[in-house]
């Protein structure tokens, strides 16, 4: 004896009917009363309740435990629970598959579901979309009122995201019979197998518009895209690949929710005066360095100087003043040193980082040199100037060879392996004498 009839009596057979006789009544009933079989003389959509009210009492009835459990306790039991559009164990099973298999929408043929029904998806926010924003030093530093066109994926409005014109619909794809997925054989080691894989006609929606009844704007598809200009701000200070996050303002899918965001993705640019020094990892909170080359003569390198020797980001001019040898912080600035200008790096929160100077002596160049010869000043500037090094006295002791050699401004590598070549342009063997050489 069962606890209710309820479902049996919709699909019009006893109690103890076999699952063949289940079978054949579900697909009687279902082709008689599907919506699409269904007219009406005011225009008016059909109504579908007794059709759900059947694919209720089938997906109830066809499954050996939600039957056992439906005779048992009746609709309020584990068996029937919610009754038609309400919640029951396929839920589950559609968010199951939706993670296994991207999203498709309920569980492969075979494995339970509608025999064709296409599965309503749960609808979620739409991914975040992500742009570049190269943007100046001179913007980092202080901040600015950015503009951004961009284009983006929206829902069409005409059709609402159906891709159907109005008063049409989608239709349960043919292809995948309303799954959202269709198998192949996949080649797996020494195994074939029969892997489920999105359906290609329906993009894995279950759900397509005929030619005839698409949306005149969008053309099926459900979306447009649309050009939009955004506008934000960009905070002075921003690391290199940090993100500027627009809420809704990326792109749409018509199965979502709600717009996905707008990433922005922060990309200076290259700076012919300054570069950033970021902070480490692990101290990503404080202010980023500056770095840039500071060049001094010889002179200032040895007896300090005073002079203006930067125009800063913010347009401010950096004066220097190094003191002279014999006066409080004198020092002698070599090639290769950093010295640091403390607060006058980056921003960040408030906070500045400091500024490095990579400390470059250009040496006087020959014009310098022959104008002092001219001059009659060498003697003099050599008598200035620390004494020359004397000759490795062990060589000297040990009475050794010496030879006179002179220096020579260094070749171009390229013009050395020419030499190495044939008029014709093929290299010689190794084992081949060289230019002039002959074998005897």
């Amino acid at each position: 004896m069962v606890a209710d009839t309820r479902l049996y009596d919709v699909l019009g057979v006893a109690p103890d009917a076999s699952d063949a006789e289940i079978k054949k009544a579900y697909r009687t009933l279902a082709l008689q009363h599907h919506p699409d079989k269904q007219s009406s003389s005011d225009g008016a959509p059909a109504d579908s309740s007794r059709f759900q009210e059947i694919q209720h009492a089938w997906e109830t009835l066809s499954d050996p435990e939600k039957r056992e459990d439906y005779d048992n306790f009746g609709e309020k039991g584990p068996g029937g629970r919610g009754g038609p559009g309400g919640f029951d164990g396929a839920d589950m099973f559609d968010d199951f598959f939706a993670e296994m298999f991207g999203g498709m929408g309920g569980p492969p043929p075979g494995m339970g579901g509608g025999g064709g029904r296409p599965r309503q998806r749960r609808k979620t926010q739409t991914e975040p979309s992500e742009v570049e924003l190269p943007v100046t030093l001179e913007e980092l530093y202080n901040g600015a009122n950015k503009t951004l066109s961009v284009e983006r994926t929206r829902k069409c409005g005409p059709c609402s995201g159906s891709g159907a014109k109005p008063g049409r619909q989608a239709k349960p794809c043919m292809k995948c019979n309303g799954q959202g997925q269709t198998f192949a054989m996949r080649q797996m080691g020494p195994y074939i197998q029969r892997v489920p894989v999105r359906c290609s006609l329906c993009d894995g929606r279950g759900t397509k518009v005929r030619d005839q009844d698409a949306c005149k704007k969008c053309k099926g598809t459900r979306t447009v895209k649309e050009k939009k200009r955004v506008e934000f701000y960009l905070e002075r200070g921003m690391h290199f690949g940090e993100t500027i996050v627009l809420k809704g303002e990326g792109d749409e899918s018509p199965d979502s929710c709600s717009p996905g965001d707008l990433h922005i993705i922060v990309r200076p640019l290259p700076h012919p005066t300054f570069s950033i020094v970021p902070p480490p990892h692990h101290r990503s909170d404080r202010p980023a360095d500056l770095s840039t080359t500071l060049s001094l003569t010889l002179s200032e390198s040895l007896l300090g100087f005073s002079r203006l020797i930067l125009i800063h980001l913010d347009g401010r001019g950096l004066r220097v003043n190094q003191p002279a040898p014999g006066q409080r912080g004198w020092r002698v600035l070599k090639t290769g040193d950093e010295v640091v200008v403390p607060g006058e790096g980056m921003w960040r929160k408030g906070e500045k980082g400091d500024l490095v100077l990579k400390i470059e002596v250009a040496m006087p160049d020959e014009q310098w040199a022959m104008g002092l010869a001219e001059k009659g000043g060498v003697d003099t500037l050599r008598g200035l100037l620390p004494p020359r090094r004397p000759d490795l006295v062990n060589i000297v002791e040990d009475g050794k060879d010496v030879d006179d050699v002179t220096l020579e401004e260094k070749k171009d590598s390229a013009d050395d392996e020419e030499q190495w070549y044939h008029g014709n342009g093929r290299p010689y063997d190794e084992d081949e004498e060289g230019p002039g050489c002959q074998q005897q």
